[in-house]
């Protein structure tokens, strides 16, 4: 149906709604169709307006409306997807597959921290029990070190007199040498190994004592099985709908470009979620906390890994309400998705960074 039919619709539908009630009973109300087939209104490629109880063959990927009776919006047929949009869907839902399984290992972390401690004190005194048995290795090395290096000087001694005296120095003498100052080497590099542990182990007790700071700050009750404060899924409050699907994604080499977009991707969630800090910040995740309020949204980054190159994947959580998911589907939302890309690429040129949505 045309355009130029759709005022005879219109007329019609003014016409016949006060006629149905027309020779009822005084005092009763007109009784509305019962017919059973709903009439569509929809808009073509053209921008014409049509109605119809039957939807052609070639119109059928047009987004509808369902009206009743009395002409009113009754129920929404969206539009038959396109095989990009497809390809789009498929992509966001296996982004977020990973997305979630790098969310769910997390919380196993979180809840073996608390099982395994009972308070930060006593993460600082496992940390320093630690160190004290890698001080005790470090101590026998240097001792083994030492007694190695006294050896070696002997044998240097023997042989510096051996030369002065103008006699040969036995290859037997030589070989020692040699040995010993392999020895050194080896414990030498014990040394090292033990002290890049201390740091290391320091580092990652530094990061797990400020994440149990964090769950047990937002915990309400001491129960290890209540852990859920701090870490969210993305549940339905993210869609996209009747929208093109933005992925908020990029792809980075593994190495020093890839931890340098890390970074930037960090800037951006602070700026765009109009934060100081994050409530997460580890190495595969970076989250400001859980919206509180229903104009309010949550950041969530992250790093995806593959065999050549990481994905840095932003997604967004709003509140599960109708304005919640109102916010995800609208605008403000759809910069941020939009605008992720576009700033760590530039961050990575080396030319500034791209304008941040607030």
């Amino acid at each position: 149906m045309s355009r130029s039919r759709h005022w005879v619709w219109v007329l019609w539908l003014a016409w016949a709604v006060p006629m149905a009630g027309m020779g009822a009973p005084p005092g009763s109300k007109p009784t509305p169709s019962t017919s059973s087939t709903p009439t569509y209104r929809w808009v073509d490629e053209q921008g014409d307006v049509h109605y119809s109880d039957q939807v052609p063959p070639e119109e059928v990927k047009q987004r509808r409306t369902k009206l009743d009776a009395q002409g009113r919006e009754v129920g929404v047929v969206e539009a038959a997807k396109t095989p990009e949009q497809l390809r789009r869907e498929q992509q966001l839902r296996q982004l977020r597959t990973q997305q979630d399984k790098i969310l769910a290992e997390q919380r196993d972390r979180d809840l073996s921290l608390l099982r395994t401690y009972r308070s930060e004190q006593e993460m600082y005194r496992a940390l320093q029990s630690k160190l004290d048995t890698l001080d005790g290795l470090v101590k026998i090395n240097e001792t083994n070190r030492q007694r190695q290096q006294d050896l070696l000087r002997g044998h240097e001694q023997r042989a510096a007199d051996l030369e002065r005296q103008g006699q040969p120095v036995p290859q037997t003498l030589r070989d020692n040498i040699a040995a010993t100052r392999r020895q050194l080497a080896e414990f030498g590099e014990h040394i090292r190994r033990l002290e890049a542990d201390k740091r290391e182990i320091t580092e990652r007790f530094a990061k797990d004592i400020a994440r149990y700071r964090a769950i047990a700050a937002q915990q309400k009750d001491s129960s290890a099985e209540a852990l859920g404060a701090g870490l969210f899924d993305f549940g339905g409050t993210s869609k996209q709908d009747n929208q093109e699907i933005v992925i908020s994604a990029i792809p980075c080499a593994i190495g020093p470009m890839c931890n340098r977009a890390w970074g930037l991707a960090k800037q951006y969630v602070l700026k765009s979620g109009g934060m100081d800090a994050l409530s997460l910040e580890t190495e595969r995740i970076l989250q400001t906390a859980p919206p509180a309020n229903d104009d309010q949204f949550g950041l969530t980054v992250t790093r995806i890994a593959g065999r050549t190159e990481d994905i840095l994947f932003l997604d967004v959580r709003c509140r599960p309400s109708s304005v919640g998911e109102a916010l995800c589907a609208g605008a403000r939302v759809r910069e941020v998705r939009l605008g992720f890309k576009p700033y760590i690429e530039a961050g990575l040129a080396g030319g500034g960074s791209a304008s941040v949505p607030r």
